[in-house]
């Protein structure tokens, strides 16, 4: 059944529209190809017996996931809170629900079923964050603005038994009312019967308001990719949606190259004669060359070339394989957004500075940062449902504000920082207290302090040489 059918049966008073289709046609098929269990995993074998075998796989799509995570969600960002109270909160809140250890995995599995949802909630008086996947939600009400209420379903095995719980979110005047209703099964096809909440966890009501709380205490994430599947829903697309078939593609040559080592094997044709016979478990006779019996009999053959051992071993078409994966993987980084050479696996470029990754890879720093400005939203979002709960709890309604800063768009080395800052002050650009600042990564106060224990140490001529001036700061 699927989720849409489940909440029309738990909660049939739940003004909900049919986008299940959605659910369907575009998030389970790409979980399944994200999960490595792809439509063209398992091929046909030819014989006289129908067989299968399964295709071996690169499964790019689980790697440009996790390589849209890293690259979005590698450098360090800065989270505060304008009220002292509410940034110890929300810091808390993060640490405790192990934000930046989940959180890529998150971003991973939202990347491939485009979307997400982190949603908060109180568990014995204690926020918590849960990071669910984007088939165990169903919106039901949205806007420009975003989502505003839902369904979400998680499912719980206790006791031998499946537990459905079904909890539905939703704005009302006095704040956010969270309904929850469970159901109980034998079996993990169908949702069962409904049983009583505290048969599962006794913490949680039937229903609970949050009172003055204005915004979901939910955020939904969605990949920076433009829908062309289904303009009216509010659900977002996998980045890999787009090229399903460059993936298929991918694997039947990846296959081609593990087959091209199975059946490219060493191959030796020997003389019939040189075969002996032997019965295998079916009482079947078989023959077979002994490669272990040194000592071979006469044979009385007239021809003595029929006695000759040839090698018949076929070429390795490596080379091929190769330049066809580079050539279908520079395919896959367009459609998706990379620069080309992004998911490149040829070392033959060597390794490249943060300059010259900057340089190159323009499409791909563009993918990221407008995923990243996503990213920045959604931890807000985060933030705002925290403090929401925790305003619910104490009554506590202070103003604030949310800040997301990141350390920096580009992750660079040391080497080039150092270069960069030295021809910016030969070129007069820069000042030398300013790039020992830089370069040293320190404050303007340190490096004062820093340019005067060199000025102390050494002669003002040697300074100007390392820098290119004439001694002026």
């Amino acid at each position: 059944m699927s989720i849409y059918s489940d909440i029309k049966t738990a909660m049939p008073n739940v003004p909900i529209v049919d986008i299940s289709d959605y659910y369907i046609n575009e998030i389970e098929p790409a979980k399944r190809i994200y999960q490595g269990n792809p439509p063209w995993k398992r091929i046909s074998v030819s014989g006289l017996k129908k067989k299968h075998r399964h295709r071996a796989q690169m499964n790019m799509a689980k790697v440009i996931c996790d390589k849209m995570a890293t690259m979005t969600f590698s450098e360090q960002c800065n989270i505060s809170v304008s009220d002292e109270q509410y940034n110890k909160i929300v810091t808390n809140a993060l640490e405790n629900n192990q934000f930046w250890a989940k959180f890529p995995e998150f971003l991973s599995r939202a990347y491939a079923l485009g979307g997400g949802v982190l949603k908060v909630y109180i568990d014995n008086s204690e926020i918590c964050i849960d990071y669910v996947n984007a088939d165990r939600f169903f919106p039901t009400r949205w806007n420009s603005s975003g989502i505003l209420d839902g369904v979400f379903c998680s499912t719980f095995v206790q006791n031998g038994k499946y537990y459905n719980l079904f909890e539905y979110h939703t704005m009302t005047s006095g704040g956010v009312k969270v309904r929850n209703i469970l159901y109980c099964s034998d079996t993990d096809d169908n949702i069962g019967s409904v049983v009583p909440i505290s048969e599962l966890r006794k913490d949680i009501a039937a229903e609970v308001l949050f009172k003055g709380v204005k915004s979901p205490l939910f955020v939904y994430f969605k990949p920076a990719v433009g829908n062309n599947k289904d303009f009216d829903v509010p659900l977002g697309l996998s980045i890999f949606e787009n090229a399903v078939d460059t993936l298929r593609e991918i694997d039947t040559v990846f296959d081609s190259l593990e087959r091209e080592f199975v059946l490219g094997k060493k191959r030796l044709i020997v003389p019939a004669e040189t075969l002996r016979n032997t019965y295998d478990d079916e009482g079947n006779e078989v023959k077979y060359f002994d490669t272990e019996d040194e000592a071979f009999q006469a044979l009385n053959i007239e021809d003595s070339q029929k006695l000759a051992i040839i090698d018949n071993t076929i070429t390795l078409r490596v080379a091929e394989h190769s330049e066809a994966l580079k050539n279908l993987l520079n395919i896959l980084s367009a459609q998706i957004g990379f620069s080309p050479g992004t998911l490149s696996f040829d070392g033959s470029s060597g390794v490249k500075t943060a300059t010259e990754v900057a340089a190159d890879e323009k499409d791909t720093l563009r993918t990221v940062q407008n995923n990243k400005n996503i990213v920045t939203e959604v931890i807000e979002g985060l933030c705002n449902a925290i403090i929401g709960c925790y305003q619910a709890i104490t009554k506590n309604q202070t103003d604030y504000t949310v800040s997301v800063v990141w350390q920096d768009n580009i992750i660079g080395d040391d080497n080039t920082r150092i270069d960069n800052n030295i021809k910016l002050v030969q070129a007069g650009l820069k000042s030398k207290l300013r790039a020992i600042a830089d370069a040293q990564n320190i404050d303007d106060e340190a490096a004062a302090k820093e340019l005067k224990a060199i000025i102390d140490e050494q002669d003002i001529s040697g300074i100007d040489d390392m820098f290119g001036g004439d001694g002026d700061e």
